[in-house]
């Protein structure tokens, strides 16, 4: 991306600035790129929480040759179009320049890895990866490590103490929430089924994990029926939604985690006329999600916060390039959305992040 002399100009440049400011104020002016030929703008100010934008920034022009590589698990969806609109906008108020790219889909491993050697190649200053497969990206994340490029994860894991640090939710708590909502919707009572996205993930089997234990120690009388992984593909995740209602006709409660799952369930829910019949929690509350809370074809959905983990995403991988310290995990956290609380200011911040 750049030579050493670049590098060690923005370095004495931030260091006088340091010297002579005793605060930063974000520059109104953007020079962030995007992959697949998307291309960043300005984002609206006060479209961040307090806890994506808090903290400083250093000047654009000290900050206009760094180039941060981020890598989600795939590029279709809502979910990941608010993630992009967040590391964005990040890239706008804190002067770096950043990529966006994704595989197509969110199984395509290779496709993901040829992306962030590419980024290598690049010369790229801080790569950021969501992993695919909490093993699969093990050798990739060496192979960054190799070319002498931090390295931070966000939204899942890789079972590596290689990456600096990590933005992602809770998980396990995530799930507890979404085993929370479907035993009160379901009044502690009949069957129910999990439906997961990939099981080589962590973050997806704890998900499951967690809201079948809190159903197990908070509702007894709630009968575990299967879990399936579905690898997080459309289709299958249909194929399964449909065997799992045929192969239990007396089933009461459907858990799904995350949006490919959850339009899934909704969609055969839908379909067999069971909207509503079956109790059905989501997962990960976007534009056309939040559309079947609104017709009660799903009860409840658990929504991560995804324009704030590309914002802290950014602002993070710019902290680590900057030898800044560190948390070793930054949590976005999550929220329930339901009937109640669909069209809230707070929720539709959610839903219906600012998208550049």
């Amino acid at each position: 991306m750049k030579g050493y002399f670049a590098r060690s100009l923005t370095f004495l440049m931030v260091i006088l600035l340091t010297l002579s400011m005793a605060a930063c104020s974000s520059p109104s002016g953007s020079t962030a790129t995007a992959g697949q030929s998307t291309e960043a703008t300005q984002a609206p100010e006060s479209s961040t929480s307090e806890a994506a934008t808090e903290a400083t920034a250093a000047p654009t022009e000290a900050n206009k040759d760094i180039y941060i590589a981020v890598f989600p698990k795939g590029y279709v969806g809502d979910y990941w179009q608010s993630v992009e609109a967040g590391a964005k906008a990040a890239a706008a108020d804190l002067g770096v320049t950043i990529t966006f790219e994704g595989p197509e889909t969110e199984t395509d491993l290779d496709g993901q890895i040829k992306l962030i050697e590419n980024a290598i190649n690049k010369g790229a200053d801080v790569i950021a990866i969501a992993p695919l497969d909490s093993k699969g990206n093990i050798p990739i994340v060496e192979e960054v490590q190799a070319a002498g490029i931090p390295v931070i994860t966000f939204n899942s894991t890789v079972d590596s103490d290689i990456p600096v640090t990590g933005v992602e939710t809770d998980n396990w708590a995530a799930g507890e929430l979404g085993g929370q909502a479907l035993g009160d919707i379901m009044q502690g009572q009949g069957k129910y089924a999990i439906l997961g996205a990939i099981e080589a993930l962590q973050i997806s089997r704890d998900r499951c994990d967690g809201a079948q234990k809190y159903i197990e120690d908070h509702y007894p009388d709630m009968e575990h029926v299967t879990t399936f992984y579905s690898d997080g593909d459309l289709n299958t995740s249909l194929a399964a939604a449909a065997d799992i209602i045929t192969a239990n006709p007396d089933l009461a409660g459907i858990f799904s985690n995350n949006e490919t799952t959850t339009i899934a369930v909704a969609t055969v829910l839908e379909e067999r006329g069971l909207a509503g019949k079956i109790k059905h929690v989501g997962f990960d509350a976007t534009k056309q999600t939040e559309g079947y809370i609104k017709s009660g074809t799903t009860q409840a959905i658990v929504t991560q916060k995804p324009y704030d983990m590309g914002y802290l995403t950014v602002k993070i991988a710019l902290a680590v390039y900057m030898k800044e310290k560190v948390d070793a995990k930054y949590d976005t956290g999550c929220a329930l959305v339901d009937m109640s609380n669909v069209d809230s200011a707070e929720m539709q911040a959610i839903i219906n992040p600012p998208v550049n």
